[in-house]
């Protein structure tokens, strides 16, 4: 469950982040379906990304002892993928892009 747990904190910093990134222009963001919804509901936004995950989170729970391999992977691509998102908001925040 640590992965998991990791996925989410990732996900709340990200989440913060990209507003605020955005206010002062430093970071773009590249999905347009999250675009048009920070655009239309910064609340609506952070739902939206909350969704993997708990939705991952919930699956993992739901397999209790017996880890899917496709799950464990996708909680691994997230991290790592959130982890290079967070590193590349965080260039560009400090360096005031």
């Amino acid at each position: 469950m640590l992965l998991p747990a990791a996925l989410a904190v990732l996900t709340l910093l990200d989440g913060a982040l990209t507003p605020w990134g955005l206010r002062l222009g430093a970071i773009e963001e590249a999905n347009p379906l999250m675009r048009w919804l920070i655009d239309q509901n910064v609340v609506a936004f952070m739902a939206v990304k909350l969704a993997l995950p708990v939705l991952l989170g919930v699956l993992l729970w739901r397999i209790g002892n017996r880890p899917h391999a496709l799950v464990s992977r996708l909680v691994v691509i997230g991290v790592l993928a959130y982890g290079v998102v967070l590193v590349t908001h965080a260039q560009w925040i400090l360096r005031g892009r």
